[in-house]
């Protein structure tokens, strides 16, 4: 038996309350530093006179930064351990969002692209971390509403930016946003050191001299029993090095497979919503200020869909609510496009479309971790939603590119709901395979965390 096996299965220790909080309140930077340009986009637009291909490449920096953060550097968390590379992480987005500023009509708005990318590049290993300190430190009977939570963290923190931080842009500049997120990322990174606890498994797998010490520190924290000497290491055939040919070889190759096609269609839908439906409703009435009032409806919409989904999944089962949810976000997020830039009905329908899309986030956060080995997690969980960003990557571009071209509200937002509709059936495929009889053996047991939620 690991040294996480039975954690789940008792109640949670305040290290594990403090681990659960520190890592939701990261996701909740990650959120304002996502929805930055969201509402910052009009004021952009209108200071440097760029088109909205140009705008879009602005917006598409930081899901670049993603990719690799999430495929290149966070896999080194393996190795590093998830602590320190969370710490990298924070620090990597305060250096992305001091760069920003720094951009003028004079230079243009490559400095924008460079923050940007500098800024993902941090929340793509944040992601990672985060989710696999959440997937270990997690009691079973409250992992789904926890995994709800984390993805609608990313919700609260674009609610709050575009509610505290978009009213004044437009007296004190777009800059503002910039220099905001690198303070907070600043204090980020202090505490991330400071409070957030190593992976037990990772600890347990003794890739340190003092392992055996600091899991026992842990572990009486936690008032559970310390151990006389390391687990035995686990026999999956997964070490660090080898951990990208385990997440693309067999069954688990298989299962990659089919949640990195799901993601990759979901993202193509859900930052072309995230970016365009503010910016679209804005220009539609030429004011700038409706930008973060969109922001707050996408918001408050994605968190309060999160956390009912949380709430479900835990009696029905993420699999099974997953594909629900995402042909509902398919036809409320056409609906919004169909609807048109008229406020307040704008509001409330992109409220509607981001109740059941921003689901897609909960879902694929608590399905992926569980599909693979300890040493092969982090890994397998980054390179998931890593190639997803390219679907990211995309939306801005190609949607700033549609509406050059003169596609209407309508049209676009109908075009670019229909992704949804594969991300759902590459979780039904998975739903299927997993249920298949052979299936059990490729089955690792930290899945035991989700329990039917996954």
């Amino acid at each position: 038996m690991r040294i996480t096996d039975h954690i789940p299965q008792e109640r949670m220790s305040g290290l594990q309350r403090r681990a659960v909080a520190i890592a939701i309140t990261l996701v909740v930077l990650d959120g304002y530093d996502v929805s930055l340009t969201s509402f910052a986009a009009p004021y952009i637009e209108r200071g440097f006179g760029v088109s909205k291909a140009e705008l879009g490449l602005v917006m598409s920096g930081a899901l670049i930064g993603m990719l690799v953060g999430s495929i290149i550097v966070a896999p080194l968390a393996d190795r590093i351990g998830r602590r320190k590379m969370g710490v990298v992480a924070t620090s990597t987005i305060a250096a992305g969002m001091f760069i920003g500023p720094f951009a003028t009509p004079e230079t243009g708005t490559w400095p924008l692209v460079l923050s940007r990318t500098v800024t993902g590049v941090g929340v793509g290993c944040l992601v990672a971390v985060v989710g696999v300190v959440l997937a270990e430190y997690t009691g079973k009977r409250v992992y789904a509403l926890v995994m709800a939570l984390y993805a609608a963290a990313i919700n609260i923190g674009g609610l709050l930016g575009s509610m505290i931080v978009g009213p004044m842009l437009d007296a004190r500049g777009w800059q503002l946003g910039w220099w905001i997120g690198f303070a907070l990322s600043a204090v980020a990174a202090i505490a991330t050191y400071a409070l957030l606890p190593e992976s037990l498994a990772w600890l347990a797998e003794g890739r340190r001299p003092d392992a055996l010490e600091r899991l026992n520190a842990l572990l009486t924290k936690m008032r559970r029993p310390v151990l006389a000497a390391l687990p035995e290491p686990e026999n999956t055939g997964a070490d660090a090095k080898g951990s990208l040919r385990t997440v693309f070889t067999g069954r688990t190759g298989a299962y990659t497979l089919l949640m990195t096609v799901g993601y990759v269609a979901y993202m193509l839908s859900f930052y072309f919503m995230t970016n365009w439906a503010p910016s679209s409703v804005a220009s539609a009435n030429d004011n700038p200020a409706l930008a973060p009032q969109l922001v707050t409806a996408f918001s408050i919409g994605g968190i309060l869909g999160n956390v009912l989904f949380g709430y479900l999944a835990g009696r029905i089962g993420v699999r099974v609510l997953t594909p629900v949810f995402l042909l509902l976000a398919t036809v409320t997020l056409s609906l919004f496009g169909i609807v048109g830039s008229q406020m307040p009905t704008a509001w409330w329908t992109l409220f509607t479309a981001s109740f059941f899309v921003c689901s897609g986030t909960a879902a694929f956060y608590a399905i992926v971790p569980t599909l693979y080995p300890t040493l092969a997690r982090s890994t397998g969980f980054g390179v998931v939603i890593g190639i997803g960003r390219f679907g990211g990557i995309a939306a801005p571009v190609v949607g700033g590119a549609a509406f050059d071209a003169g596609w209407g509200m309508g049209a676009a937002f109908t075009v670019f709901s229909l992704p949804m509709l594969i991300a759902g059936v590459s979780v039904i495929a998975l739903h299927v395979a997993r249920r298949r009889p052979d299936a059990g053996a490729a089955q690792h047991p930290e899945a035991v965390l989700s329990g039917a939620s996954a």
